[in-house]
């Protein structure tokens, strides 16, 4: 994965004509969707489209996939098939997911999907397996399971204990989808709030949505010539703090220009 997935957008995978418009309309990743948004009688057929479609396709961008629930037919299923292309996914997302031991057999680059109280209570073990490259926060039924709803103050402790592991881990964090999709100026707000906190991107389940949340998440040229010229100053000097037009840079400042240049796809080790 050459770089966070930003706004990664939904889209079901017995719609895979979707893919390539979807991205056409300026996601930077989709998140092909085996496990709610196909009814039952479909996850079979589904899910060979989806083979032969990653087999025979070279979109050159970033594809995750999620698969049913490990501890359902549909959802050994999947990984057992899904492996043999695995070289044309950058990531499995498993949802319902709450014991690490269940990825010991499974292929790298997983995303682990935190959505019930005994998956945020085994947070830390998830976090920790050395084939989990990030975590995705999964609102809607983690609210359900909790008898809360879904308002930003209501799932915050998760959030919060997300960012953490992530930090921890070297991870990269998706926050959840916002469900209301004609509500876009509470979406931006909420993805400003998700980018704030340290989120590296934020779900989407429409188009529509793809702008406000890229927006909160991607820096401006402004930023990124910002984020360059700090590093510049910080790697030409000896010392552990410098002085940037009247800021105090030292490494935790440096650490976060970094991170801004690699959401843009920028080698913060390799700037002009």
């Amino acid at each position: 994965m050459n770089k966070f997935p930003v706004c990664p957008i939904f889209i079901p995978a017995n719609r895979l004509e979707w893919v390539e418009k979807t991205f056409d309309k300026g996601a930077d990743a989709v998140i092909i969707d085996l496990e709610d948004s196909v009814p039952s009688d479909q996850k079979v057929e589904a899910r060979s489209n989806l083979l032969s479609y990653l087999d025979t396709k070279d979109l050159d961008k970033t594809i995750l996939i999620r698969v049913n629930p490990l501890d359902s037919t549909f959802g050994k299923d999947d990984m057992n098939l899904l492996s043999e292309v695995s070289s044309k996914i950058d990531a499995f997302i498993l949802p319902k997911i709450e014991e690490a031991d269940l990825l010991d057999d499974l292929p790298n680059n997983l995303v682990v999907l935190i959505e019930t109280p005994k998956a945020v209570k085994n947070l830390g073990r998830l976090a920790g397996h050395k084939k989990v490259i990030g975590i995705s926060l999964g609102g809607a039924d983690l609210s359900a399971s909790l008898g809360a709803d879904m308002g930003w103050d209501s799932l915050l402790f998760t959030r919060s204990a997300i960012i953490i592991e992530a930090a921890t881990n070297n991870l990269f964090t998706i926050d959840s989808p916002f469900m209301n999709i004609e509500d876009l100026s509470s979406l931006k707000r909420e993805a400003d709030l998700s980018s704030g906190m340290g989120f590296d991107g934020k779900a989407a389940i429409h188009p529509d949505q793809i702008e406000p949340i890229t927006k909160s998440f991607l820096p401006d040229e402004k930023g990124i010539q910002e984020a360059k010229e700090i590093l510049k100053a910080f790697n030409s000097s000896k010392e552990a703090v410098i002085a940037y037009k009247g800021k105090m840079i030292d490494m935790p400042i440096v650490l976060s220009m970094e991170k801004r240049l690699k959401l843009v796809g920028i080698d913060p080790k390799n700037i002009d």
